[in-house]
């Protein structure tokens, strides 16, 4: 690739309009990551993160109004079979585990069985994915009897093992105490550097986007206010919005 010629971003939207009610709750111009970067998506409660990780996941129903989303450069629609195809190729953790009924190793095969990956294969990504986030001792357990820390391990192994082109979170570390936070925390960062998984990540919290992202964005009542580097956003906030909500995280780090 010539060094001139641009990189194309692996997901691209534009025009993004998401009413509820019909009010709108999401206003985005442009929005675009390239492979294998990390993006956090930070800013209060209500300011939309949730509702564009869920729109760029195609997961939002009938509840996006207008605009494009385009995959490794080809549009996606509502259709089901495109709608299908682009899920495929893309996992989502939300803040809550959503974890079935069975065990653990079932839990984290689920969708590499929905994807008709054979049996033997199966167990050897199951049994990678479990060693890599420190829960191969619980492969037999019941959902129901794991620890909240153990659960969302759990949710990350089944995401990763089936080798997302890009991961979504969302608030992926909420009700974990600190040491369980800080260790999980630690074992993403590690997986994301070693698999090079695009993520896009939604978080309230700025410590989580700056030790986990490559960029920031910063939104407040559904549109994105600054977006760059985390240390540029610190050291060169747009606005006051975002030079209060930058500001916290400095108190938390001093």
């Amino acid at each position: 690739m010539s060094e001139n010629q641009p990189i194309l971003p692996v997901l691209e939207a534009n025009n993004i309009l998401v009413k509820k009610g019909g009010v709108p709750v999401l206003d985005i111009p442009h929005f675009s990551i390239e492979q294998g970067k990390h993006l956090s998506l930070i800013g209060p409660n209500g300011a939309g993160k949730s509702t564009l990780l869920l729109t760029l996941a195609n997961l939002s129903g009938n509840t996006f109004s207008k605009g494009e989303i385009y995959f490794k450069g080809n549009k996606i629609d509502l259709s089901y079979s495109t709608s299908i195809a682009y899920r495929r190729n893309i996992s989502m953790v939300f803040h809550e585990p959503l974890l079935f009924d069975t065990t653990v190793f079932n839990n984290v095969a689920s969708g590499l069985k929905i994807r008709g990956i054979p049996l033997p294969e199966i167990k050897n990504i199951v049994d990678e994915y479990l060693n890599r986030f420190g829960i191969s001792h619980l492969s037999n357990r019941s959902a129901k009897r794991l620890s909240g820390g153990e659960a969302k391990r759990t949710s990350l192994a089944r995401a990763f093992a089936t080798k997302p082109e890009i991961l979504f979170l969302d608030e992926p570390f909420t009700f974990l105490d600190l040491p369980t936070r800080e260790s999980l925390i630690e074992d993403l960062k590690k997986n994301l550097k070693e698999t090079g998984t695009t993520t896009i990540m939604a978080t309230h919290d700025s410590m989580e986007a700056y030790m986990l992202s490559d960029c920031i964005t910063v939104m407040n009542q559904g549109k994105i206010v600054q977006s760059g580097l985390p240390i540029d956003v610190i050291n060169n906030p747009a606005n006051k919005f975002v030079s209060s909500f930058m500001g916290m995280m400095m108190l938390k780090q001093g």
